[in-house]
């Protein structure tokens, strides 16, 4: 039981980092070029719905881009 909720926890914590990295280019983006902006809700979660969706490709790019972010800082922490 406590594997499956470490790996939930685990999780939760990458999509949230790379939620947040999706959104700080789109916004960035969006403003540069004047396009209408999404929350950071709809990065975080689905654009459809307002829950945590495991199956959306939006969590797997969330997860992706956190697993980079975290292996780009371990990188940049061991270099020092």
């Amino acid at each position: 039981m406590g594997d499956i909720l470490g790996e939930a926890i685990v999780f939760v914590i990458l999509n949230v980092i790379g939620g947040t990295i999706r959104w700080l280019i789109a916004s960035g983006w969006r403003f540069i070029f004047n396009t209408p902006k999404l929350t950071y809700k709809e990065y975080l979660f689905d654009h459809d719905n307002d829950e945590l969706n495991y199956d959306s490709i939006y969590t797997y790019v969330n997860i992706a881009l956190g697993i980079g972010f975290i292996v780009l800082v371990v990188l940049g922490i061991s270099k020092i």
